[in-house]
């Protein structure tokens, strides 16, 4: 199997995904809404007395098709949400609004896969705070449908000390009691250990393809990794998704291994900040290709790199209470412009494109000054190069903008 055997590989694991999820709606069986960066791993342990879905990769589906317009139009016109804000929540919220009246799939004509409505929404702020509000805004809409928000225990020193772990250890005992209401289940710790030692091996694995993008020249750009991060966040925790990467990993071993590279000739190297600009990715991919420009590193992928301790349900928890109390979006600015350093010296990297991301400002904050700071930290020829866009809204990216900063730094 090929790369694009392992390509056509993830298609079809996320079209049973959302296959799975419709047909366990259809029965009956409580659909669990989850965000980017919550403890997954607790709701696949109740699976399949409930189902996991994150609608944020759905999201990401509406945006590719081009329909992210057209739901954000109404989830503003019928819920006045703020014309600025998230677009994953824009979209979704459409999306939902245009199935509640209808009762048809709103986007299935397009190739969108269908999401049905949640019957729990549990979300965590480690990286925003709008998350909190998109599902209390979902709950009130749905008719007061259960939802809880997991408190990351933000710190302006960014500590992660016992206090604050067994803060969020508590409340995700909250969540599992919660799963167990709605399921009519208890937890099964040994599944849930099962599920953590799944997610382990998926990180495990995405971890190694991410480090490929160090090699110079380098088998794989950031581009590649928005295209195959899908599993990692959907189906973290599954024997499918240990198996997807298992395949990843092999196949990518063997493009290293005969040196080939992403971009060929590989003339320089960029990290990316923030999150893909969806619409729009794979013409990135290539505009920068053409120029020599690899693209091989970025903060949104090596999100999901966190090992759980899964010796046992106790140490589990507390490391999931650890894990997920730091992300990259809550991070101290100290500690975010630490962080590029190292991945600056660890890929080898020219420079970054800083991703001003205006339906992400957790995300987003303080750009300016880490780029300063990369800037003396490594002379005057690293290149820090800032760009306006979104992760959903083409409107707010500002193409000439970008390719006007690029081909300063780099010429062709």
């Amino acid at each position: 199997m090929g790369v694009s055997g392992v390509s056509r590989m993830q298609k079809e694991l996320m079209a049973a995904h959302y296959a799975r999820v419709a047909e366990a709606s259809g029965r009956g069986v409580p659909v669990i809404y989850v965000t980017a960066m919550f403890p997954v791993e607790l709701v696949k342990a109740f699976e399949p007395a409930c189902v996991a879905v994150y609608p944020e990769n759905h999201a990401v589906s509406l945006i590719v098709k081009g329909l992210a317009e057209r739901f954000a139009e109404k989830a503003i016109g019928e819920c006045s949400l703020d014309r600025m804000g998230c677009s994953y929540e824009l979209a979704n919220t459409g999306y939902l609004l245009e199935l509640l009246e209808s009762g048809a799939d709103p986007a299935g004509s397009e190739g969108v896969p269908f999401l049905p409505a949640p019957d729990v929404l549990l979300a965590c702020n480690n990286q925003c705070e709008v998350v909190a509000e998109w599902y209390q805004n979902l709950s009130r809409l749905l008719g007061g449908r259960p939802f809880r928000v997991v408190n990351a225990g933000n710190r302006y020193d960014g500590a992660v000390g016992r206090l604050r772990i067994e803060y969020v250890r508590e409340q995700l005992l909250d969540v599992i009691r919660l799963l167990e209401e709605v399921t009519g289940a208890p937890l099964d710790e040994d599944r849930l250990l099962e599920v953590a030692g799944l997610s382990n091996e998926a990180v495990r694995l995405w971890r190694e393809y991410l480090a490929f993008g160090r090699l110079v020249p380098s088998p794989i750009t950031a581009f590649d990794g928005f295209f195959h991060m899908a599993l990692i966040v959907s189906e973290r925790g599954t024997p499918e998704a240990v198996d997807y990467y298992s395949k990843l990993v092999e196949e990518t071993s063997r493009s290293a291994a005969a040196g080939e590279g992403a971009v060929s000739p590989e003339r320089y190297r960029l990290l990316w900040d923030n999150l893909a600009t969806w619409f729009n990715f794979g013409d990135l991919k290539r505009y920068m290709a053409q120029r020599g420009i690899a693209v091989v590193g970025s903060t949104y992928l090596d999100i999901w790199t966190k090992q759980l301790d899964d010796s046992s349900f106790d140490s589990l928890l507390d490391s999931m209470a650890a894990a997920y109390c730091e992300m990259y979006t809550n991070l101290t600015i100290e500690d975010r412009i630490l962080r590029w350093k190292e991945m600056v010296r660890e890929y080898s990297a020219d420079g970054v494109l800083f991703h001003y991301n205006r339906s992400c400002h957790s995300y987003s904050r303080l750009q300016g000054q880490i780029a300063e700071a990369l800037c003396r930290e490594f002379g005057a020829g690293f290149r820090a190069i800032m760009f306006e866009g979104d992760m959903g809204l083409a409107e707010r990216f500002q193409k000439h903008k970008f390719e006007t900063a690029v081909e300063t730094y780099f010429q062709t």
